[in-house]
This record gives structure tokens, sequence and C-alpha cells, in this order.
């Protein structure tokens, strides 16, 4: 639950804990039930909310996406999410929205790396993946591995690469971090 310390601060951590005591228990019954809905653990999901608006229903981010779990309009309207920023309709619309992306690496034997693949695609996005996949076969690398992916996502970012793959420019460091 501690990973990636490292890129934390004294102010970050403790507000980090704050917000487990403070907001956490607002959302944590919603956690459970969706994620046991789809056969997730609910800290993963939670976690992913911790991340992507730290816990704050109403969060908009500057390319868009907005809420808990911080969908795009266009994945809300896939799922049938009418209020992006209604707490139970955002982690309903994120869990099923992970799912349908963990369901695309059926290919991805391993349950810790499919899982893996499946949270950078919900950060990064489902093309950029496959693009960090296909670096990974051209440097003989697995590209089933989250150990290939953790070394060719941040790829993305740089010119050399990103012109040349399908889905372009993307910041592959974050969903690695």
């Amino acid at each position: 639950y501690y990973g990636n310390t490292e890129v934390f601060d004294y102010v970050d951590v403790k507000v980090f804990h704050r917000r487990l005591k403070t907001r956490l228990p607002e959302y944590e019954e919603m956690f459970r039930r969706e994620a046991e809905r789809y056969g997730f653990d609910w800290r993963i999901i939670a976690a992913m909310a911790y991340q992507e608006s730290h816990y704050h229903p109403l969060a908009t981010s500057y390319t868009g996406v907005r809420g808990l779990m911080q969908i795009t309009l266009a994945t809300a309207k896939q799922l049938g999410i009418e209020n992006r920023l209604d707490p139970e309709q955002s982690i309903r619309g994120g869990v099923a929205y992970l799912d349908w992306l963990y369901q695309r690496f059926e290919n991805i034997e391993r349950y810790r790396d499919r899982l893996l693949f499946a949270i950078a695609s919900y950060n990064v996005g489902y093309g950029h993946v496959r693009d960090a996949q296909q670096l990974a076969r051209e440097r003989g690398l697995d590209p089933t591995s989250w150990r290939s992916l953790e070394q060719m996502l941040p790829l993305l970012s740089h010119p050399e690469y990103y012109r040349r793959l399908p889905h372009g420019y993307a910041r592959g460091h974050e969903p690695v971090r």
C-alpha cells in the first residue's frame, strides 16, 4: 500500500493519512460492493480513486475527466453513467470500466500483470498500453509482462518513439508511478 514512497514528501503523507480517515469511510462501502461485483480487491479500487481524485467527488482534470474515478465523457456514455460527479455512479462506472479493460487483456495469464495492464490502461489509455507492448516486442521483451511495460511506457513521451506509434504521445511515466 505504500509503494513508490520516494515520490511522497512529508506533506503528501500527512494529507494521505488524513484523507484515509476523513474521506475514505464515506466511499468504502461503495468500493467494496463494486469491487466484489467484478472480483477485484476493494483496496485496489480505493487506491485508484485516491490516485485519480484524492477522494474528491467533484474533481476535474485539465483533460476533462471528472469525478471520484476521473471518468471521461465518452466512457461515461459507453457505461450509461449519467452523472460523473455522483460518487456512486462514478465508482460503479470506474470499476465497470476497469473490468472492461481487464477483459481486453485475456491473453495475459498472470493475474497481477493483467491487472496492472488494466490499471495502466485506465490511466493512460488502452491504445497507449498496446503501443508499449509493441515497443516491448521490438526489443525482444515479453509484451505480457508488467516488468517489460514498466520500461516501455515512459518511452511514449519521447518523440523518437511516439511519432511512429499508432496512438502517439502519452505521459507514460504516470501509470508506471
